[in-house]
């Protein structure tokens, strides 16, 4: 009776020891999962009622003549949509234009952003567009068409065309004399060698703010020469514009 007894309590020690283990390793993979979190979408909040105001100067070429003009952008979350097919969260976004900021906001177009656990896209004028993957990282790239199928009336390049640099970094603008400060941002810029040659010059830069979201965007598309028989000359603009948009305000 006595031996029975033994070889009872040795294996239910080695079975209690077995456990305590394996809850070890459950908690040890708990702990590193916490230690790894997921920070993207902090850099792209959306809620409903929640608004950004920015600030946007605006350049505009044809013939090498620049005309320039000032107005300001709200984009508000109006609504939160039925989910996607997938059941991945969509919002609907407003976006409004005024001259100054005493005149009354007027309806300019309306976008939709998708929350995907891979990625945020927004999709403008029924196209798409990928603006941010996760996990964030420096220098990772992807293609901003990536999750969209492609249009079979076209070509669409694939491979990465948009990439990330400067994570995690601090960032300030100035504009109209204030200077805005952030500790944590993430950059988006596209690979110049597709956009960037002789007969054209195109940059689309995005600096998002962690918990706040976009906070500077520039758009820059100039070309240097017209349909036809020509050599370009890059101090010659012949159609182009440049805006940069400056988050000024937001709340809810």
């Amino acid at each position: 009776m006595k031996k029975k007894y033994t070889g009872y309590t040795r294996r239910a020690a080695r079975w209690l020891l077995s456990g305590t283990l394996l809850a070890a390793m459950l908690v040890g993979c708990q702990n590193e999962t916490e230690i790894l979190p997921n920070p993207g979408p902090e850099y792209y909040p959306l809620e409903v009622g929640t608004y950004r105001i920015y600030e946007v100067a605006d350049t505009s070429w044809n013939n090498n003549v620049p005309k320039a003009s000032r107005f300001q952008f709200r984009e508000q979350v109006a609504a939160e949509l039925s989910p996607d097919a997938t059941g991945r969260p969509v919002y609907q976004v407003v976006r409004s234009r005024r001259a100054t900021a005493t005149d009354a906001w007027a309806v300019d177009s309306i976008l939709t952003v998708t929350v995907a656990p891979q990625y945020i896209a927004e999709q403008r004028n029924n196209r798409g567009s990928v603006e941010l993957v996760f996990p964030v990282a420096e220098g990772k790239a992807w293609n901003t068409n990536a999750f969209y199928s492609p249009d079979t009336s076209r070509t669409v390049n694939r491979e990465p065309n948009r990439f990330y640099t400067q994570v995690d970094q601090p960032f300030s603008i100035t504009r109209a004399g204030k200077t805005y400060a952030y500790e944590s941002t993430i950059t988006t810029l596209n690979d110049v060698k597709f956009d960037v040659n002789i007969f054209y010059y195109t940059v689309k830069r995005t600096t998002f703010a962690k918990n706040v979201g976009p906070v500077y965007r520039v758009r820059r598309r100039l070309i240097y020469c017209g349909s036809g028989n020509c050599t370009p000359n890059p101090a010659f603009i012949y159609q182009g514009q440049s805006r940069s948009e400056v988050l000024i305000e937001s709340g809810r």
